[in-house]
């Protein structure tokens, strides 16, 4: 597929939030990729098409794609769980509901680093959780988890940190050497777990994915990993996500959830991802390739406009702006998101979306055909007369 040829026009009448919610703008809020589906997907949708009905799974078709997922964590990361420590579930964020409340005391924070994706910074406090958001540090330009901040968490009393890895929206790809010590500080905590959201693992631009839970005894003893082909893949709508659990005891306290779970994940959404992991390789390492010129394209776009910084990508298709600079000598005024949309007509996440003290950054997202890109960012510069 040539990813190039697929223009505003086609992303517009395919009715998607992104492309519909701001119908006059160019949508980079939304952190689903608009490069097409892999062949391998398209022909499970045609075979469900032309199939006398789409009904529940089947035993086999449950086995299968645990089998794929584990394949998939094996062949491509740091981890090789068993099949049967996977579990087909809806979605991340509802996953992570449960987690939290069956595996800690309720009403106790829970702890979150920041800037964190959205679905997270707005669960916990709908859940009437405080949530006690740990800002990461910014060490010679990269953003890295502040251990100090999440002990100091778990000692107010906090029994769940939500991980995001690779980091959505700060585009690190965390090292083992900082998730280790990541398990130390948990592991002082008897009571403390981590839900570890590993849905952008398939979108590594650079070095390798390394799931928490395989780090050591201790963090696959406290950790519930999702892993799902939604983001590498492009089919979040299709809602079928999984969780590996590496602790029985963890399966235990579920085990009322899981069976309710695999019962409203999707079937076709289910074959979906087994193509995606079984066949999905080659269709993904275009993409992959094609990510690492939009971010390079990006990178050097932020070079040039005035006042404005970003991380570099390691990982994930998406981009943090800092606009401090740019908003203290006045380039930009108010917030980020709302003048880049006003004065470029590109549709951006507000960073306040992503944590507190986030309000001069803004979230955007770069898996779109590069001539979009190029709109985008055309449109950007001339805002700043360049």
């Amino acid at each position: 597929m040539n990813f190039d040829d697929i223009t505003i026009d086609h992303l517009r009448d395919a009715g998607t939030l992104k492309w519909s919610a701001f119908p006059d703008d160019i949508g980079m809020f939304v952190a689903e990729m608009d490069l097409g589906i892999a062949e391998p997907i398209k022909q499970v949708l045609r075979e469900y098409a032309e199939s006398p009905g789409i009904g529940y799974r089947s035993a086999e078709a449950k086995r299968a794609l645990q089998e794929a997922t584990a394949a998939w964590l094996a062949a491509n990361t740091a981890w090789a769980p068993a099949p049967e420590q996977v579990y087909a579930v809806p979605d991340v964020v509802s996953s992570a509901r449960v987690v939290i409340d069956q595996l800690t005391t309720p009403g106790s924070p829970v702890v979150l680093p920041t800037p964190a994706y959205m679905g997270f910074t707005s669960l916990v406090p709908q859940m009437g959780r405080e949530m006690i958001e740990v800002p990461s540090l910014l060490v010679n330009g990269r953003y890295e988890m502040d251990m100090d901040g999440i002990r100091a968490g778990f000692e107010r009393g906090a029994e769940m940190l939500l991980l995001v890895n690779p980091a959505n929206p700060a585009g690190r790809v965390y090292t083992h050497a900082e998730l280790e010590a990541l398990s130390e500080v948990v592991a002082a905590f008897p009571d403390a777990h981590v839900f570890s959201d590993d849905i952008h693992a398939p979108l590594v631009l650079e070095g390798e994915h390394i799931p928490y839970a395989s780090v050591n005894e201790a963090a696959a003893s406290h950790t519930v990993t999702a892993v799902a082909a939604s983001k590498g893949w492009s089919i979040p709508g299709l809602k079928c996500a999984q969780l590996v659990l590496s602790n029985p005891d963890h399966e235990a306290r579920l085990e009322p959830y899981l069976g309710w779970a695999a019962s409203i994940t999707s079937t076709v959404g289910a074959a979906a991802a087994i193509a995606a992991y079984n066949e999905g390789g080659q269709w993904r390492a275009e993409v992959l390739d094609y990510l690492r010129g939009n971010r390079d394209l990006f990178e050097r776009a932020v070079q040039r406009w005035p006042g404005v910084w970003a991380p570099h990508i390691e990982g994930t298709y998406i981009g943090w702006l800092d606009f401090t600079e740019a908003i203290e000598n006045g380039a930009v005024t108010g917030p980020a998101s709302t003048w880049i949309k006003t004065n470029c007509g590109v549709a951006l996440t507000p960073g306040t979306a992503c944590g507190q003290g986030y309000e001069n950054f803004a979230r955007i997202i770069l898996a779109t055909p590069r001539p979009v890109l190029k709109q985008a960012i055309a449109q950007i510069d001339a805002a700043f007369g360049l």
